[in-house]
């Protein structure tokens, strides 16, 4: 579940650097047509990767009224997958060989081999459903605080590499302890800090 239907599990990130020239509507919506969501509904692509808007994933045009929300921006990274088993490419690679020999009189050579069984995938791979996933991220520019609505490694993995093709930003996953640290004060942080070696707390006060 992500931001919109109701968070379950998100992971926080914090921003390393701003964009040179500042975060403005322009570098923003020009990053992200750039590397917009692109449909491979009618193609024997496998997979696209890209951006969409957060209240409309079939929508890839960017007008900032559509992601900015005063000091925060929203936006969804949007994967769609289609998967063809082995199993099945082999099955019709047989028949299309056996169809083949009926009508010629002799089997496939490995030239022909390739041709059908490139034209099947190509073929099959059109007709296979699409499998869509949704990232839903949130920019709180004023914390400079990135938040992706997911946990998993491989959906981490998808956002840090869409995000730094994106906007070349740094960021730093926001662990617990991380987190932690950010929230102490000093004075309380060093103390806690010293608990790691007895000695030397001890020599601090």
């Amino acid at each position: 579940m992500g931001f919109i239907k109701g968070m379950a599990s998100m992971s926080r990130y914090r921003l390393l650097e701003e964009p040179e020239g500042g975060l403005t509507d322009e570098f923003v919506q020009r990053r992200l047509e750039e590397n917009a969501f692109v449909d491979i509904e009618e193609t024997s692509e496998e997979s696209s990767l890209g951006w969409v808007q957060i209240f409309d994933q079939l929508s890839s045009a960017f007008p900032p009224e559509d992601w900015r929300f005063g000091e925060i921006l929203a936006f969804s990274l949007r994967l769609d997958e289609r998967k063809l088993p082995a199993r099945t490419l082999s099955r019709y690679c047989a028949i299309g060989e056996a169809r083949f020999a009926a009508q010629t009189g002799h089997k496939p050579n490995s030239v022909k081999k390739k041709e059908i069984k490139d034209a099947l995938r190509q073929d099959l791979m059109r007709r296979s459903l699409l499998d869509t996933k949704l990232l839903e991220v949130v920019w709180l520019a004023e914390n400079n605080e990135v938040w992706l609505g997911a946990t998993g490694e491989k959906d981490r993995a998808l956002f840090e590499e869409a995000w730094a093709r994106t906007f070349g930003l740094g960021l730093r996953l926001l662990v617990p302890v991380t987190i932690g640290q950010e929230i102490l004060k000093k004075p309380l942080l060093g103390q806690l800090m010293a608990l790691r070696n007895p000695s030397s707390f001890g020599e601090s006060e």
